[in-house]
């Protein structure tokens, strides 16, 4: 499993969730069924997750807090699963394929959350260690 991938959800799934996301996303058999949960994640640590409307500049929004150019992406999307893109072609290709997707800009600190359709739009963030 890729260390931004693994920090990601070591910090932003809630503690009762995250071995089994981490054994089923490690596992190849198992990653893509289980991607699924993502289209309408109730596991995320709510704690770190503030909502955002549907007309935010998710970008923008990232990019005040710190977010670098490129950035690591979990996704039902297979596409774009495991893949390391550009911010905004990130948001892009998230938005354009409508299913659940984690986009992990600072890995442990700083992602942003997008379910199936967009319905829900998080950004989360913990502090920085």
């Amino acid at each position: 499993m890729p260390p931004d991938e693994e920090a990601t959800i070591r910090a932003f799934i809630a503690p009762s969730h995250r071995i089994r996301y981490l054994q089923s996303l490690a596992s190849p058999k198992r990653r893509h069924a289980f991607l699924d949960r993502l289209n309408h994640c109730r596991d995320l640590d709510e704690r770190f997750a503030t909502s955002i409307p549907s007309n935010s500049d998710v970008s923008a929004l990232l990019r005040q807090r710190g977010a670098p150019e490129m950035c690591y992406v979990i996704s039902c999307t297979s596409e774009i699963d495991g893949q390391r893109l550009a911010l905004e072609e990130a948001i892009e290709r998230m938005q354009a394929g409508g299913w659940g997707t984690l986009i992990s800009c600072i890995p442990g600190t700083l992602a942003c959350y997008y379910d199936e359709c967009g319905e829900r739009r998080m950004i989360l963030e913990r502090d920085r260690v």
